[in-house]
């Protein structure tokens, strides 16, 4: 953990997504996710005596990854590539916008699914204007 401010996540969040052998390890007590993309830790306990690092859980996370599959939307499996591969072909994308309509037809389980235990859309519209900055700059 590099000391950068972490948010608290519920315990489901944790326990649905570390790997089976890793869930005796936890203590009982509030876990706290770690944003900071240059740090392997993705969850630490609110006593900071316990770290649970990328390869301890069973999914990727997606803002501690450089290279793809790049994880965006867990679940309906949305990557960063998918959106590049739009913004390229099509030069646009309606990625956003399916989600959106999953979101609200109450398909998405964010909280068991995400890392973050939150929804995806904030990461997924920063990678949408990042796509379009790259097709400008002809990157892309």
């Amino acid at each position: 953990m590099n000391g950068k401010p972490t948010k608290p996540v519920g315990r489901d969040t944790v326990e649905s997504l570390i790997k089976s052998e890793i869930k005796p390890e936890l203590l009982p007590q509030p876990y706290f996710f770690c944003n900071a993309p240059d740090c392997d830790t993705v969850y630490v306990s609110e006593g900071g005596d316990h770290l649970i690092t990328k390869d301890m859980l069973t999914v990727r996370v997606g803002i501690k990854e450089a290279e793809d599959p790049i994880p965006l939307c867990y679940c309906f499996g949305y990557t960063r590539a998918d959106i590049r591969k739009d913004i390229h072909m099509k030069n646009n994308t309606d990625i956003e916008a399916i989600i959106r309509q999953r979101v609200k037809a109450k398909e998405c389980w964010c909280e068991k699914a995400n890392p973050s235990g939150a929804c995806c859309l904030g990461e997924v519209a920063k990678a949408i204007n990042h796509a379009k900055t790259l097709r400008d700059q002809g990157l892309l």
